[in-house]
């Protein structure tokens, strides 16, 4: 008889553990249909991971979801029915898409994930200041303008303006294309950044910074579009 409760207490926690891995992490959305007329994105607040695209040939619209991860998703998703992106808030204010990233509160027993998509029409600004995120910007775009904490970007269309503005970034910034109109200007405290402008290509750069190693295929021609300008403490940038 000793015995039994003993083994109840051996048993469950391997009951529980088998239960909670078989259960998938919570994932919440909410989309807005129709974004045909927006011509500028705002996204702010707390992390998220954001993926923007100007495609034609898809609709445009926008979803904002949240994933659990961790120790704990499963078992917290299963038993409590908020989920970790009801505090975050997307709409549309005229020809504005307003994001606001708010994180779920300090008392979650399990780290959420904010995931924003979208499909906006070209030509779109986009601003994004938030303290910590991830970007991945494909098309058309007018101008970008990010800034924050910690920024992780990947650009790869065009842009006639590019500003951001971080502690530390890591930044990717291929144009498939030049309109001799682009300028791009990074401030950043810790930069590590590729900037491609394709095959000889006349760019007028300047790169000022504590400490810096730049690797460019070509001298900087003064007066030349595109313009780049780097300003940081450590500076690593390849310009192509």
């Amino acid at each position: 008889m000793n015995g039994f409760p003993m083994a109840i207490l051996l048993v469950m926690p391997v009951l529980l553990a088998a239960s909670v891995s078989a259960l998938p992490d919570k994932v919440s959305t909410t989309a807005t249909p129709d974004l045909s007329g927006v011509r500028a994105v705002a996204i702010s607040g707390d992390a998220s991971s954001i993926s923007i695209t100007t495609r034609s040939d898809l609709p445009y619209g926008a979803s904002l979801s949240g994933r659990r991860k961790g120790w704990f998703s499963s078992w917290y998703s299963s038993w409590y029915f908020a989920d970790c992106r009801d505090n975050s808030d997307m709409r549309v204010d005229g020809a504005v898409l307003h994001i606001d990233i708010a994180a779920s509160s300090w008392l979650d027993p399990s780290d959420c994930v904010i995931e924003v998509n979208a499909n906006v029409p070209a030509g779109a600004a986009l601003r994004i200041d938030q303290s910590a995120f991830t970007a991945r910007l494909d098309g058309r775009f007018s101008d970008l303008a990010i800034g924050g904490k910690a920024a992780d970007v990947t650009f790869d269309g065009h842009a006639s303006g590019i500003d951001i503005r971080a502690d530390a970034v890591r930044a990717s910034l291929d144009f498939d294309r030049v309109e001799t109109d682009e300028r791009v200007s990074i401030r950043a405290r810790a930069l590590d950044a590729y900037l491609g402008f394709g095959e000889n290509v006349p760019i007028d750069y300047r790169v000022t910074a504590k400490a810096s190693w730049v690797d460019a295929r070509r001298p900087s021609v003064p007066g030349a579009m595109p313009r780049v300008e780097i300003d940081g403490d450590f500076v690593r940038v390849r310009i192509r």
